[in-house]
C-alpha cells in the first residue's frame, strides 16, 4: 500500500518539479529561440555572400567579354573588314564568338567611331525591357585610331546561361520598373551608377531542411538537445562547405583560363610579381617566355573553332608536362601563351624555348584530323628585378615580334635595341601615313622590251624620299603597309597616280603591281573601277602583276576579285615567277596572261649552267602554256645573249634602262 501523500508534499514536489520543468522548458525554448535566430543570421550570411559573388562575377565577366573581343579585333585585317560591312567575316570572327562565350541570342558588331572610349559599359535599351553591354576595343594593330564595337542583348539566354553558370536558381533579368518577386536581387547599373535593369534570382536555402525538422527537438531533453545540436552542426558544416566550394569556384574563374584551365592574365601577372619579389631577395634570374602558334588561323579558317580549341587544350597539355612544378604555363588569350621560368639562367632559358619549339614538331591529333603548327617564342632573361611586371612582358614581346618577323618558328631573346627598332618602326610608321596624305610617294616607271628593242610595256614602281632618312625602298615600305593596314591606302594611291600620269600614253601596256592583301579585300574591284571611271582609262592597256603567293590561298574575294579583272580587260602578269609554289592548275584556273622570270635566276646565269636550265625550263612552260615571257633584272649583255639563248625575247633590267618619272621619258612610251 502505496503510503498517504499529504497535500503539502505535493505541493513540494510539484515546487521541486516546476522550477526544474520550467527551466528545462526555457532552456528548450532559448535552444530553439536561438537555433531560429542563428539559422537565420546564417542565411542571410549565406544570401549576403551569394549576392556579393555574384556582383564579382558579373564584373570579370564583363571583363572577360572585353579581353576576349579585344583579342578577336586584335588581327591587321580587322578595321578593313569592319569599314567594308564584311557581314560574312564579322559574324565568323567576331558575333558568333561572342554569342557562343555569351549565350546572348543578339550580338552586333560594326565598327565605332575613332574616339569612343575603349572598355565595356552597360545601357539601357528603350525599346526593350532588357539593357545592353557595349563593347569597345582597338580594332587592328596597336597605335591606329580604329575602333570596334559590339552589342551584347542582356536577354534571358545570356542571363540563363550566367546562372547555370553560378548556380543560380531562376534567373532572370526585369526591367528598374518591374516589380521584383523573388527574394535575391542585383542592381545592373552603367558607369555613371544608373541602374538599367535588376537581376534576381531565388536564393540558396542550405538549412531549410533544418527549418523542416526543428519540431522533432521537442519530443525530449537530453535527446532533442543532442540530436539538433548534431544536427546542426553537420548542416552548418554542410553549408559551409558550399559557401567555401562556390568562393574557390568564383576564385578559381576569376584566375584561370576557361578553355585550359591554366592560369590567365590576372595570375601570371600576380606569379610574376612574386617572383620578382623573390628576385629581389635572393638574386635569382627569372626568364619569360612569350609563346604564338604559327598557322593558327588556318586551322580556324579551315576546320573551324572547335578544332581551334582542341588544338589550345592540346598545346596546353604539352606545355604543362613540360614545364616544372615551379614554372607558370599562362594563356592570355587566343592562340598567346606565356611560361614563367624562375631559378634559371640564359643556358636555362634557351634549352627550354628549344625544348618547346620541339614540343612541336609533332603533329597534333584532333578529331577534324591531324594538323602541323609551329610557335614563334620570345624570351626576355631579367636580371634587373626592379623592372615593373608589364615591362616585362612588352619585353618578351617584343623578341616575339622578332622571331615572326626573322621567320617563325624560332627563339629571340630580347635586346635592348628591339625597343629602339620597335619606336623607329612606329615613327616610320607615322610618317608613311603622312606621306599618303600630302603626296609625298612618288611613281616612276621601267620599261620592258624585246629583241628588237622595242617598249612593250612599262612597269610602274612607286618610291619613297623620306624628308630625313632619304630614300626608303619599297622591300622596307610595303610590308610595313601590309602590317599596320595602309596597303590598300597605299594601293589605292598608286592606282590613282598611275591612271593620272599615263592615262594619255598609247601604244604602251602599263603594269602594275598588286599585293596579295589587296586581292583578298572585298573592297578591291570598287576602288580600282572607281579610279577607271575616273581617269576614261582603258583596261585592256594596264595588267596587274601579283606575286605566286598570292594564289596559294586560292580564297573566294581572291579568287572573285582576279575573275573581275579579266572580266574588266586587265591582263595578269604572275611576278617573281619560279620562287613560289605555282602550279600548273593555278595558272590556268586564273588565266595568267604573262610570266616573269624571277630576277634570281637571271643573276645567276653568269654563275653556273643549272641557272640556265631553270631558265629554260621556265620558258618552255611558257611557251607551252602560251603564255608571255619576261625577264626582270636583266643587268649585263651576257645575261640578255643567255637569256635569248634559251628562247626568251622580252627583257626588263638596268642594262635597258633604269626606271625614271613620266615626265623624263620622252615619248618612249608612244612605242
Amino acid at each position: 500500500m502505496e503510503p498517504d501523500v499529504t497535500p503539502t508534499q505535493e505541493q513540494r514536489r510539484a515546487g521541486l518539479f516546476r522550477p526544474i520543468a520550467m527551466l528545462v522548458v526555457g532552456a528548450l525554448l532559448m535552444l530553439v529561440l536561438n537555433s531560429f535566430l542563428l539559422f537565420h543570421e546564417i542565411a542571410q550570411s549565406g544570401k549576403a555572400y551569394e549576392r556579393n559573388v555574384v556582383e564579382q562575377s558579373w564584373q570579370q565577366m564583363l571583363d572577360s567579354y572585353q579581353r576576349s573581343f579585344a583579342s578577336l579585333t586584335a588581327p591587321s585585317d580587322t578595321p578593313l573588314q569592319l569599314n567594308a560591312g564584311n557581314k560574312g567575316w564579322i559574324e565568323q570572327q567576331l558575333a558568333a564568338p561572342l554569342r557562343a562565350m555569351s549565350g546572348s541570342g543578339q550580338v552586333e558588331v560594326h565598327a565605332a567611331s575613332p574616339d569612343a572610349p575603349i572598355g565595356w559599359r552597360v545601357v539601357a535599351d528603350a525599346g526593350t525591357r532588357n539593357p545592353s553591354i557595349i563593347l569597345v576595343a582597338q580594332a587592328g594593330k596597336a597605335g591606329k585610331l580604329a575602333r570596334a564595337e559590339a552589342v551584347i542583348a542582356v536577354d534571358d539566354a545570356l542571363v540563363q546561361q550566367f546562372g547555370r553558370q553560378h548556380h543560380l536558381l531562376q534567373a532572370r533579368i526585369l526591367s528598374p520598373g518591374d516589380r521584383p518577386q523573388l527574394p535575391a536581387r542585383l542592381p545592373l547599373t552603367d558607369k555613371q551608377g544608373h541602374v538599367t535593369a535588376l537581376l534576381e534570382w531565388q536564393p540558396a536555402d542550405p538549412i531549410g531542411d533544418l527549418r523542416a525538422r526543428m519540431p522533432f527537438i521537442l519530443i525530449g531533453f537530453t535527446a532533442v538537445f543532442g540530436v539538433a545540436v548534431w544536427f546542426f552542426m553537420r548542416q552548418s558544416t554542410h553549408a559551409a562547405s558550399d559557401l567555401i566550394a562556390a568562393e574557390a569556384h568564383a576564385r578559381h574563374l576569376a584566375f584561370h583560363d576557361m578553355l585550359t584551365g591554366l592560369a590567365n592574365r590576372a595570375m601570371m601577372f600576380d606569379r610574376l610579381r612574386q617572383m620578382l619579389a623573390m628576385s629581389r631577395r635572393y638574386y635569382g634570374e627569372i626568364a619569360v617566355h612569350c609563346l604564338d602558334l604559327d598557322r593558327f588561323k588556318e586551322v580556324n579558317d579551315t576546320l573551324g573553332h572547335h578544332a581551334g580549341d582542341e588544338l589550345i587544350q592540346q598545346v596546353a597539355r604539352r606545355l604543362t608536362d613540360l614545364c616544372r612544378d615551379s614554372d607558370t604555363v599562362a594563356r592570355l588569350g587566343g592562340d598567346e601563351f606565356v611560361i614563367l621560368q624562375p631559378e634559371t639562367n640564359a643556358a636555362g632559358a634557351s634549352h627550354l624555348a628549344e625544348r618547346v619549339l620541339k614540343l612541336f614538331e609533332t603533329p597534333f591529333q584532333l578529331e577534324a584530323g591531324t594538323v602541323e603548327v609551329g610557335v614563334s617564342i620570345g624570351v626576355t632573361l631579367i636580371t634587373n628585378p626592379e623592372l615593373d611586371a608589364a615591362e616585362v612582358l612588352r619585353q618578351a614581346d617584343m623578341a616575339l615580334y622578332g622571331s615572326k618577323e626573322g621567320g617563325r618558328n624560332r627563339v629571340t631573346f630580347f635586346e635592348p635595341d628591339m625597343d629602339a627598332a620597335l619606336r623607329m618602326r612606329r615613327s616610320l610608321e607615322s610618317d608613311l601615313r603622312q606621306a599618303l596624305a600630302e603626296g609625298g610617294l612618288k611613281m616612276v616607271y621601267q620599261p620592258q622590251m624585246d629583241a628588237r628593242g622595242h617598249i612593250d610595256a612599262m612597269e610602274a614602281l612607286v618610291r619613297w624620299t623620306h624628308p630625313e632618312r632619304g630614300a626608303i625602298p619599297p622591300s622596307i615600305f610595303v610590308p610595313l603597309c601590309e602590317e599596320s593596314g595602309l596597303i590598300l591606302d597605299l594601293g589605292e594611291y598608286i592606282f590613282r597616280r598611275v591612271f593620272e600620269e599615263t592615262c594619255t600614253w598609247v601604244n604602251t601596256r602599263v603594269a602594275i603591281n598588286v599585293s596579295s592583301l589587296q586581292l583578298r579585300s572585298p573592297m578591291f574591284m570598287g576602288t580600282l573601277t572607281r579610279l577607271v571611271a575616273e581617269f576614261h582609262v582603258d583596261p585592256s592597256r594596264y595588267e596587274i602583276e601579283i606575286t605566286e603567293t598570292a594564289l596559294l590561298g586560292d580564297d573566294g574575294t581572291t579568287r572573285d576579285n582576279i575573275i573581275m579583272l579579266k572580266q574588266e580587260g586587265f591582263s595578269i602578269a604572275l611576278d617573281d615567277f619560279g620562287t613560289g609554289y605555282s602550279s600548273l592548275s593555278l595558272l590556268k584556273r586564273f588565266s595568267v596572261d604573262k610570266i616573269k622570270i624571277d630576277r634570281s635566276f637571271v643573276h645567276n646565269l653568269e654563275a653556273n649552267d643549272e641557272a640556265e636550265g631553270l631558265v629554260d625550263a621556265i620558258v618552255r612552260l611558257g611557251k607551252a602554256l602560251k603564255l608571255e615571257i619576261v625577264a626582270e633584272g636583266v643587268e649585263t649583255q651576257h645575261q640578255r645573249d643567255r637569256l635569248a639563248a634559251c628562247g626568251c625575247n622580252n627583257f626588263q633590267g638596268f642594262l635597258l634602262s633604269r626606271p625614271a618619272p613620266a615626265e623624263d621619258l620622252k615619248g618612249m612610251h608612244l612605242g
